[in-house]
């Protein structure tokens, strides 16, 4: 059987043909705090990214798509500045760095070409069928195996967005430090499913995701229709949550779909329609980003 969870594997199996092109732009460690505070921090070291005309530097061509992935994360970060549970040997977690001429104008792009490009990779590797629950997280079976984090690099002397961080937490399979509050919400794209000497290697499926989100990031293909085809919310009612933490603020509405600029469109009790670019979502009760 393919032990695709041993840490030897993990680390050593970047050999793989389908990786090598790669190599000079990752690292991997068996644990670390956060793939994302590294590659801020990183980031740090390399400014500035873009010149005065707003192309990349060497240095920003040099950061441009590095990738720094773990096994497990000491202090993983969400949204909002939740704690992500990063647990060895059942997912990976990784950050991908992005400079994009001309500065980041619209930090949302690239959540929503990460969550497309994760989309492609789990269906490439593992033939388990995606969707998206606005804004950054990916379901398999009903349940939340993806969470994204996307962080902007900014340059205090340009003034600019240079760059992003796109930190991506995947569970491969419900680890069993999962309490079972997250067990509801939380499950991994193998669950229910027997590992064969088939199975892919976790670096294999790594490869596929950066490969992917870096295809969409470089291209000039319009991501946001396939973002809005793999929405999980359409035509249902949420309670809307625009101050993350007060209640008071929450109200009902009805999910009309997603914006062009990935906004979440939504309808009010009395007919009007509101455009969020930010907040939380819970459906049926149960919160799920």
């Amino acid at each position: 059987m393919n032990d695709i969870f041993s840490s030897k594997e993990f680390l050593s199996n970047f050999s793989h043909e389908q990786v090598q092109e790669i190599e000079g732009k990752i690292s991997l460690v068996e644990s670390i705090d956060s793939t994302n505070t590294f590659l801020m921090n990183e980031a740090d070291r390399f400014l500035p990214l873009l010149d005065e005309h707003g192309c990349l530097t060497s240095n920003g061509s040099r950061f441009n798509f590095s990738l720094k992935a773990a096994e497990s994360q000491t202090k993983g970060r969400g949204r909002m500045g939740r704690t992500f549970i990063s647990p060895i040997s059942s997912g990976i977690y990784f950050s991908i760095s992005y400079v994009k001429k001309g500065g980041i104008t619209d930090p949302a792009l690239a959540t929503v070409s990460a969550c497309v490009g994760v989309c492609r990779a789990i269906e490439k590797t593992f033939n388990v069928p995606c969707r998206i629950k606005w804004v950054n997280d990916i379901y398999c079976n009903h349940k939340k195996v993806c969470g994204i984090l996307t962080e902007g690099i900014f340059n205090q002397t340009s003034g600019r967005i240079e760059g992003c961080i796109i930190g991506i937490g995947i569970n491969i399979r419900t680890d069993k430090s999962f309490d079972c509050e997250l067990k509801n919400k939380a499950g991994g794209i193998l669950d229910g499913t027997i590992p064969s000497i088939e199975t892919p290697s976790r670096t294999y499926f790594l490869a596929n995701c950066y490969k992917e989100i870096k295809k969409i990031l470089s291209s000039d293909e319009r991501i946001i229709d396939e973002y809005k085809e793999r929405s999980i919310l359409n035509g249902k009612t949420v309670t809307v949550t625009p101050v993350i933490g007060d209640d008071r603020s929450a109200y009902e509405a009805t999910v009309k779909g997603i914006s062009d600029r990935a906004e979440l469109v939504v309808t009010l009790a009395d007919g009007t329609t509101r455009n969020l670019s930010s907040g939380e979502v819970s459906l049926h009760g149960t919160t799920l980003s």
